[in-house]
């Protein structure tokens, strides 16, 4: 579910240069751009800063988290465990984007404006054991503090 600004309150505190940086690369990038960028984050080499300011990134790995748990109509199967290279690309995509989310909480504070729970539950009943292990991995950093 995406972050609802309306019952937001803006922020006071200022974002580092080096991840106003990215959220600038990130916010103009499409998905295959996306998970080009996110395969040059291994690790966090950026400031800490409020979860606030990387709203519009969270929504847009939202939208990736979306669009993995879809299912068809009478069928258990995820979207990003269906047979293809389309899903197996959904599913890198998915991957990436669970592994910079992880770094990114770990990073931040104010992690209560996270909402894309609904999405990792789901995720959770993946067959794939590589999504299962980053959705535990980023429930774990949230368990942390």
């Amino acid at each position: 579910m995406k972050i609802d600004r309306s019952k937001l309150k803006k922020s006071t505190s200022e974002v580092p240069a080096d991840c106003k940086n990215l959220i600038e690369k990130l916010k103009g990038c499409s998905q295959d751009q996306f998970l080009a960028e996110l395969r040059t984050i291994e690790t966090w080499t950026y400031g800490k800063c409020e979860l606030y300011h990387w709203i519009d990134i969270l929504d847009l790995c939202d939208d990736i988290l979306e669009s993995a748990t879809v299912r068809s109509t009478g069928s258990w199967v995820l979207a990003c465990d269906q047979p293809g290279p389309g899903a197996k690309h959904l599913k890198e995509l998915v991957l990436w984007t669970l592994h910079f989310t992880t770094l990114l909480i770990e990073h931040s504070f104010s992690r209560h404006l996270y909402s894309s729970m609904e999405h990792l539950s789901l995720l959770l009943s993946s067959f794939d054991l590589d999504v299962v292990l980053a959705v535990l991995n980023l429930l774990y950093m949230f368990s942390k503090r």
